[in-house]
């Protein structure tokens, strides 16, 4: 819904979710979007999930997600998606049905109460670091060596420094 002039206009495009913030995870929207995923992950179309059919989703959603931003998001681990499964499995059957992955969708999307645990903002602190937080810190690698007379330091692109930066930090996590 959109105001112009006063008047509330209701403009929808396919595809493009109909309003942003954490409200998103409340339309139905967002609700088709989990029952499409869904149905793609229940590969013995038994009408729940187990962990192997959770995995294999987040593998696509975390692969949809890597091949669009400019910073590779870490996948998680079979542990991780067993530790998810127990969260949201309210009946206990080591399974998910359409209720509770509609839950685990909108906590890993994030609602004001699990806003830590929500990969927009695991996204949004690795695009951060990508944009922000690397070159920052390649900048004060070189400024640091220059400062202390290392010279060979000198005719290396900050560029190159980030780079490195980077591949350390990824070794690390």
């Amino acid at each position: 819904m959109v105001k112009i002039l006063g008047l509330e206009i209701n403009i929808h495009i396919p595809g493009i979710p109909p309003r942003l913030g954490f409200n998103i995870v409340e339309s139905k929207w967002f609700e088709n979007q989990c029952r499409k995923a869904f149905n793609e992950c229940d590969l013995d179309r038994s009408g729940s999930l187990d962990n192997k059919e959770v995995y294999i989703g987040l593998l696509k959603m975390y692969d949809l997600i890597n091949r669009k931003l400019p910073y590779h998001v870490r996948i998680p681990s079979f542990t991780e998606v067993n530790m998810l499964l127990e969260k949201y499995d309210k009946n206990d059957n080591r399974k998910m049905e359409f209720a509770e992955f509609l839950e685990c969708c909108k906590g890993l999307i994030g609602r004001r109460k699990d806003w830590k645990d929500s990969l927009v903002l695991k996204i949004g602190v690795a695009v951060l670091l990508k944009a922000l937080g690397y070159p920052y810190l390649a900048g004060v690698i070189k400024q640091g060596a220059n400062q202390m007379g290392i010279t060979a330091v000198k005719g290396v692109p900050v560029g190159a420094i980030t780079y490195m930066v980077e591949s350390a930090a990824q070794q690390l996590s």
